[in-house]
């Protein structure tokens, strides 16, 4: 099997099991940008339930920016306490609130115009392009994506650097995996390919996989050698 055929094969079995995994939030707002730049900044740092928590809080009281105005910071401080570092998040979502209503409602959608807005660097920005508009000139890179790709063998453990990591992607993966890489890697490293203990012995790519930074600690357990 070559390089290419063992990335589809991967990818193939992903996709099937990823059928019966959690969606991840972001899933939720394709299509609607402004919800997706909002879900996107608020996600970082911070798990899957605890973003929907927030967003489900959040869109109760207003699902648009020209209301979300209209919100006192009380409210929004309230509605985001699920998320990690609230309040400078609170912050970032009233300079995303005030600036894309003052665009008429229109979110950017270059990366370049994102990340001029407070708490919108290039991994939010990439995301809420995928998301909001459907642009998949780039693969999201966080840190399920980073280490996945790492244990996988597709990028050097050197590198580290989110945009790196999304240009040595890039170079093996066929083009139209990269819409579905990301939320892919997600579900994956949530349900089977976890940062401190992953679950190699029943992972369905397991033969597929070198382990690279994985070390085996005795009867089917695995660990990650940096926690080591």
């Amino acid at each position: 099997m070559d390089e290419q055929e063992r990335i589809q094969t991967i990818y193939d079995r992903l996709t099937e099991a990823g059928k019966k995994w959690e969606p991840t939030t972001l899933s939720y707002y394709v299509g609607q940008p402004f919800k997706a730049l909002v879900a996107s900044m608020l996600s970082a740092q911070t798990r899957e339930e605890q973003t929907m928590a927030a967003m489900n809080a959040l869109l109760k009281l207003a699902d648009n920016p020209f209301d979300m105005l209209n919100l006192s910071d009380e409210q929004l401080r309230e509605a985001i306490r699920p998320v990690a570092y609230a309040e400078s998040k609170l912050r970032y979502l009233r300079d995303i609130i005030e600036k894309v209503a003052a665009n008429d409602g229109e979110v950017p959608r270059t990366i370049e115009e994102l990340v001029a807005y407070k708490g919108v660097g290039w991994k939010v920005a990439v995301l809420t392009l995928a998301t909001g508009y459907s642009i998949y000139d780039d693969i999201t890179v966080d840190v399920h994506v980073a280490r996945i790709g790492r244990r996988l063998g597709l990028v050097k453990p050197e590198i580290k650097d989110p945009p790196k990591v999304n240009d040595a992607l890039k170079l093996i993966l066929p083009r139209e995996m990269w819409p579905y890489w990301n939320a892919l890697m997600v579900q994956f490293g949530r349900a089977v390919c976890q940062p401190t203990y992953p679950k190699c012995a029943t992972c369905l790519v397991r033969e597929l996989c070198p382990r690279v930074g994985v070390v085996e600690i005795g009867r089917g357990r695995f660990k990650e050698a940096d926690y080591l």
